[in-house]
């Protein structure tokens, strides 16, 4: 069997690394295509890689999308009298969102589509902001099986209305293809009590931290007197809210300053911290993987990013969300409601940092709701127990 999976950005490669190597394990070939500045996140996970996509096509398709949605936003707020302020409705945001990914699809989709009939993969496992890869699967006949990055939420253009699905169908018919509404199943690593109900086939796959290689250090296993907590920034754009906000991260290190914690400031690139001190003790590491990191802490403190919500699960590590946008905030409510954590947003005063900081580090309610999800994700199918459901897809036994 050849299998082709396409991601689309940075934080979604490592999603789909731990099922790339399963398959490959069981002696499938392998190939995992994404936009060219993501190349390097695959080579390093030893696995093959294809650049597809143009980045100056993708940032003018993304760039009218952004003013369409804003002129959209704008008539119909001057339809309603609503002049105070642009305040799109949740419906908007992921209307727009949708979009965003329609357009990252064209412009990745000539060459993918090429790189498929070239090739000629069986099936094609595509993340969810990845849609080219049902265009490319649709343009070749083939199946193609969606995969999530942690939360469902993506799901909704499984069920997609007449907002999003006039810009879709095109680019299948670009290459010769009838437009599809959606796939063989979506591979979804989120726990179950985190699962958002949408209809759609649910394929659970047990979810397997891959945060990139990285060497121990000699500091993260001595032994320590006082709880390490984790502060990161994930690999998202700086301008995505939350803990990218220079203020909240200075009320973060003052109130784990004041409850003694051993801080770890964990970012991509220490230029992320403008004008932030790192406490007495702390210290900051440059992309070190986080699935090496968390085993070691007490706690972690994050920006609402999805990938570093999941390792902290899988390990059973208490977390508390800083939110700043919608997405953010979708998955602190997830964690909540799982007992697994706190939210606190972004623009929060300094008594309510203290308050949550107090908490995430002295709760036990929040490391046991913790624990429980670790051993609801131990529960889930392995990767190379979800590989049987891509071999059943080449088959055309789905």
């Amino acid at each position: 069997m050849r299998v082709l999976l396409v991601a689309q950005g940075p934080s979604h490669v490592p999603w789909l690394i731990p099922l790339s190597w399963a398959a490959r394990l069981q002696g499938h070939d392998v190939l995992l295509a994404t936009r060219p500045p993501h190349v390097g996140q695959v080579t390093r996970a030893g696995l093959p890689v294809a650049a597809v996509g143009s980045e100056d096509r993708i940032a003018a398709l993304q760039n009218e999308v952004k003013q369409s949605f804003v002129a959209e936003v704008r008539q119909r707020m001057r339809e309603e009298g609503a002049e105070d302020g642009f305040a799109p409705t949740e419906r908007e945001v992921l209307i727009a969102g949708g979009r965003k990914m329609i357009a990252i699809a064209d412009g990745m989709a000539d060459e993918t589509v090429a790189l498929v009939r070239a090739w000629r993969p069986d099936v094609i496992v595509h993340d969810t902001g990845a849609l080219v890869g049902r265009v490319a699967a649709a343009a070749a006949g083939i199946p193609a099986v969606g995969h999530t990055w942690g939360t469902t939420m993506g799901g909704f253009l499984d069920v997609a209305d007449e907002g999003i699905m006039p810009q879709f169908a095109p680019l299948f018919r670009r290459f010769g293809a009838e437009p599809v509404t959606g796939t063989a199943g979506w591979i979804d690593p989120s726990p179950p009590s985190l699962c958002t109900p949408l209809p759609f086939r649910r394929i659970g796959l047990r979810y397997t931290p891959y945060s990139g290689p990285g060497e121990v250090p000699d500091w993260l296993l001595a032994p320590g007197h006082r709880p390490r907590v984790c502060l990161t920034l994930g690999v998202s754009e700086a301008g995505g809210g939350g803990l990218h906000g220079e203020e909240a991260q200075r009320r973060l290190l003052h109130a784990l300053t004041a409850y003694g914690a051993d801080v770890v400031v964990a970012v991509k690139d220490a230029r992320d911290l403008p004008g932030s001190a790192v406490p007495s003790g702390g210290r900051v590491v440059e992309s070190f993987p986080l699935d090496l990191l968390l085993p070691t802490c007490a706690a972690v403190i994050h920006h609402g990013g999805v990938g570093t919500g999941m390792t902290s699960l899988a390990l059973g590590v208490p977390q508390l969300v800083m939110t700043g946008h919608m997405v953010q905030r979708h998955w602190g409510q997830l964690v909540r409601n799982a007992g697994a954590g706190l939210t606190v947003e972004a623009t929060a005063g300094a008594d309510e940092v203290r308050a949550a900081v107090k908490r995430l580090l002295t709760d036990p309610a929040l490391r046991s709701g913790a624990a429980g999800v670790r051993a609801e994700m131990a529960a889930m199918p392995s990767p190379s127990q979800v590989v049987g459901f891509l071999e059943e897809c080449a088959a055309g036994a789905v």
